[in-house]
This record gives C-alpha cells, structure tokens and sequence, in this order.
C-alpha cells in the first residue's frame, strides 16, 4: 500500500509508532449462512447465545486483577446490559412473531441504540455503543464466529469500532494506539483506550486503510493525523518527536501532583469528572483534587423502581469517602423526555433537547427530588459536599429547588441526623436563559459550574450529534466565549465559585482565558489533568489581554491568539 494520510479527532493525545492491524468483523457475511428453524428451535439458539456470551464476560472478569477499575465497570455494565429483562424479552418477542434470532437480535438492538442515541448528553448518548456491542458479543455467539486475536507487537488497531471487552484485553506493551471510525470522547472503548494510556483517534474515515494490515503508521494525537507506509524521512523525524514527547510526559507525570499556580501565583483547583467513585484512585494520581461533576442518571436508569435513600446515600458516601476531604459537586437527576428511564413515566417527546428534563423533571416530582436531596445531605456527614442543579433557567426555579432543599435538612435535624451543615448548593449555567440572568443568579447560589457541552449547542442552535452542522460546535466561538466570560463575571461580582465542567475546561489551550476570566475550578477527565495544570504553571493570570480576545469575530481569531501565547510561553 502506497503512502496515505488519514485525519480523525483527537481523544487521547501522544504520538506513537507501530505497525496496522486492520480489525473488520463482517457480521452480514455469517449472517447470510444461518439456518433459521421453528420459533422454539430459535428461542433455544437465543438462549444458550446468551449463556455463552456471559460466560465470556465472566471470564474477562474473573481476571480482576489485570483490569483497572474503568474496565472491570465497563464490563459489569454489559453483563447488566444481558441480563436485562426488557432488551431479552423484545429479542423473544421477535422470535414469536416469526423473525429469524439475528433479526430480531438486530432489531431489539437497533430500537435501544435509537433510544441512547436521542440523548442530549453525550455520556448517556454513548451508551448506544454498549447496547450494540453487547448485541455483537451475543450474535459471535449464536452463529460461531471466532472471536477476534490481536497478536503482534507496536501494535496500531485500525477498526470502525472495537467492543469495550476486546479493548479490555489489549496489552499495554503491545499496542500502542488505536485508530477508529466511530465512537467519541466518552464511548466506553474510548473511555478504555484514555485508560491504558492507547493514542486515540475517532471519526477516522478507515477505508482509505483498508488492505494496510502489517504496514508502518506514524500517529499523531495532537494533529489527529495518521500517516500509513510512511517515506523513510518521515519515519526518521518522527522517531525524533516520539522521543521528545515520551521526556514531556514523564515530566508532567512527576509534576502532576504539584499544584496549578500561574507564574503570578493565582491558583486553579483542578478536580476530576467522574462516573464512580473507583475512578477516584486515578484521578488522585492525575493531580485532581476531588469531583467537579458526578452524573447520578445511572442510579435511576438501571432500576425498575426509583431508587431509595438508603440506596443512594450509600452511593454518594462511597464518593465522597473516596475524595478524602476534597470537595465533591454531585449533580442532580438530569434525566429527560429523550432519556428513556423504566422507573419515570416520562413520554416520548418531538423536541426533548427542548422539552422535559432535569429540574422541570425534579420539580413536578417533588417527592422523588427531595429523597435525592435528603440522600445528598445525609452523605455530606462523610466529606465535602456540593450539590449541583442542571438546566436552570429561571431564579423561580432556584428559590423552589432551594427550598426543598432547606426542608431536607430541617427534617434530617429533627430527626436526629448528623450532616454538614456548609453543604454548597449551586447550579449548571448551560444555557442562554443561565447567561442573561447569571448575576441574577449569583445572589441565591453558592457556585456556578460551567456546562460548556450543553451551553455550545444552545447558543449555536447545533444538535452536536449532527454531523453535518458540527463545525458549529466550537467553544471557541467568539458567542461561547463571551457567555463564559459573562457567568464568571456575575459570579466573581458576587462572590461566589465559578467552574467548569464541560470539554473545555479540559483543554489546555483554553487554561490562560478560563485563568483570566477568573475561574477559580476546572474539571476534566482525569488523563488530561497534568496537561492542564502545567499549561497554568507557564503563564501568567494577565497574559490574555480579556479585552482584545472577547472583540474577536471568529473562533479562529479566538484559537490562533491563544496558540500564539502557548508558543510564546513555551520558547
């Protein structure tokens, strides 16, 4: 295969080295062989299909030891993905009106990927790639494929997706990057991939490498570039800057437990965003100092009944306990029309980016709000605590949140329960209504955390799932910006913490504005943390010129004055 160049998305930085392994399962070739029979004949193939492909889970976990703690919850994710009960009864279902086992395995999968993939967050949104891996995993099963073997050393894996189970088994010696058509910054292979440390690139389109299997690719995570069959040159200068980054990332590894001062000495608190409380161990080695944004959904998506105060103060303690003292914002249900939950009867909606979700959710069901407030206070008794509120829009809401919240701890006290009194409460500024009235807001809030992933869509109007608009998505954007800048103003006016918990606080690039503009707390995925807090040690509070960078018109104007700084700050 002649020199090819390929560019995807960067979701896992570093520059590596090493030889294509193309992974390419054709699931439609097995599919055209199968044999249906009678629907009980089908049933039973379904079944046993079942029973295998949990055997297999139960094996990889059983190998406890060899996974981290991201893995080992991605894969118990999965097997309660097989074992739950509506996705196996629409898979029956099918098989009893007359459908083959894979159709009706596909069709069941296709309607609960829809389901995630209408969601507006991008975590939850993700999941559709579990629903259709676990659906891969059990189709392997029921027509005999082999499961796929990755041999080899210097290893760079080529494929349109890879099973979060498949990522779990990649040596860390032996693979050195991986190259993916889709997937995203938080689709669990992904999320694996960050994990053990694989330079990774997304939206890669991957048929330009096909018939590339055992040649040599350079990747570049920073660029998001990938060259295959490179010329030997080549080959000779990027041996060269493997070297330089592989000294980079040893130096920021040591200083990663070091604070993020500014030359000047302003400190920025670096926390973590989370999905449990096992991931704490790795961000506490990342140099995160407790959680800027914990997701609760899940404890409400995976039951079939709301879930209990005791339930759910066992697991806001677990996190908490875990902090070690670090302040840890949790926020509070942000379930919606678009995010399908067995224990709500919420109905489907036309516009669910729009419609009812989050506080207007909690709101209408006060009684399920304030056992979650109550469960948050009563874990607050085992670290510090703040709570967080998505989507608000109005300080109506503000007041009424507030007040249940006061009524949980009037009643926690009279009853005789112990709690911290200094429970911060704040809110998610995420969306236009949160900008205009954010000095509004300051007066009846502790914080505001910056929701930049959902503030991007609302002020651009761009659906972020939509790849033909996704050039709009740009916290860049000269509108993004100045929204920020217009939150940590309120805030700083007032006096209250301000945040960030979106994508943007995790790029570098951005540190020196979010510095300026006065933010006093980033929170990013654990594995950019260093990266971070270094590019906070290397300039000053005052180096952005605030007014000169909010008069620009573009987002390019915006990222290439603060690529002129980075450079600047790095000569």
């Amino acid at each position: 295969m002649g020199r090819t160049v390929l560019k995807g998305t960067p979701v896992c930085g570093g520059v590596a080295m090493g030889v294509v392994r193309y992974l390419d399962v054709d699931y439609d070739s097995f599919i055209k062989e199968y044999k249906k029979t009678d629907k009980d004949g089908e049933l039973a193939r379904f079944v046993l299909a079942l029973k295998n492909a949990k055997a297999d889970l139960d094996e990889i976990l059983s190998e406890g030891e060899k996974l981290s703690s991201e893995e080992e919850d991605i894969i118990e994710m999965h097997l309660m993905l097989l074992d739950d009960a509506g996705f196996i009864e629409a898979i029956k279902r099918g098989i009893k009106e007359g459908l083959s086992c894979p159709t009706s395995i596909r069709k069941a999968v296709t309607n609960l990927k829809n389901m995630f993939a209408a969601m507006d967050d991008e975590y939850l949104r993700d999941r559709a790639n579990d629903v259709e891996d676990v659906g891969n995993r059990v189709l392997r099963k029921l027509l005999g494929m082999p499961e796929t073997k990755v041999e080899g050393e210097n290893l760079v894996i080529v494929a349109k997706d890879v099973e979060p189970a498949l990522m779990a088994g990649f040596s860390e010696g032996k693979v050195k990057a991986v190259i993916l058509e889709n997937g995203s910054k938080t689709s669990h292979s992904v999320i694996i991939a960050k994990a053990k440390g694989f330079v990774t690139l997304v939206g890669v389109d991957i048929s330009k490498a096909s018939g590339s299997d055992g040649c040599a690719a350079l990747v570049d995570g920073k660029e998001g570039s990938v060259v295959i069959s490179p010329e030997k040159g080549e080959e000779d200068a990027f041996t060269k800057k493997c070297e330089e980054y592989n000294k980079e990332a040893g130096y920021l590894a040591e200083r990663a437990g070091d604070p993020a001062v500014s030359l000047d000495g302003r400190r920025i608190k670096i926390a973590a965003n989370v999905a449990s409380p096992d991931e704490m161990d790795k961000a506490a080695k990342m140099g995160c100092e407790g959680v800027g944004l914990y997701r609760t959904e899940f404890l409400f998506m995976d039951s079939d009944v709301l879930p209990g105060e005791e339930t759910q103060t066992a697991a806001y303690r677990e996190l908490l306990l875990k902090a070690g003292g670090n302040l840890c914002i949790i926020r509070t249900l942000d379930i919606g029309g678009d995010k399908k939950c067995r224990c709500l009867d919420i109905m489907p909606e036309e516009n669910p980016f729009l419609g009812y979700r989050a506080i207007r959710i909690c709101l209408n069901k006060k009684d399920m709000f304030k056992t979650q407030l109550r469960s948050l206070v009563r874990a607050s008794a085992y670290g510090k605590l703040g709570i967080m509120i998505p989507m608000i829009d109005t300080v109506a809401e503000i007041k009424e949140a507030k007040a249940l919240f006061e009524v949980a701890k009037s009643e926690l006290r009279s009853e005789g329960v112990s709690f911290d009194e200094e429970v911060l409460f704040g809110i998610m500024t995420e969306t236009p209504a949160s900008v205009m009235m954010a000095a509004d807001f300051a007066k009846y809030v502790d914080f505001f955390s910056i929701g930049t992933n959902d503030l991007v869509q609302y002020t651009m109007a761009v659906d972020r799932g939509n790849g033909l608009v996704a050039y709009l998505y740009d916290y860049f954007d000269p509108a993004v910006v100045r929204a920020v800048y217009a939150i940590a103003k309120a805030g700083r006016d007032e006096g209250i913490m301000v945040g960030m918990c979106g994508e943007m606080a995790g790029d570098a690039l951005a540190a020196p504005l979010l510095m300026a503009m006065g933010l006093d707390e980033l929170s990013m995925s654990p594995s950019v943390a260093p990266e971070v807090k270094e590019a906070i040690r290397t300039c000053r509070s005052d180096d952005v010129d605030l007014k000169k960078v909010l008069s620009f018109e573009t987002a390019e104007e915006v990222r290439g004055y603060l690529e002129g700084l980075l450079n600047k700050s790095t000569c």
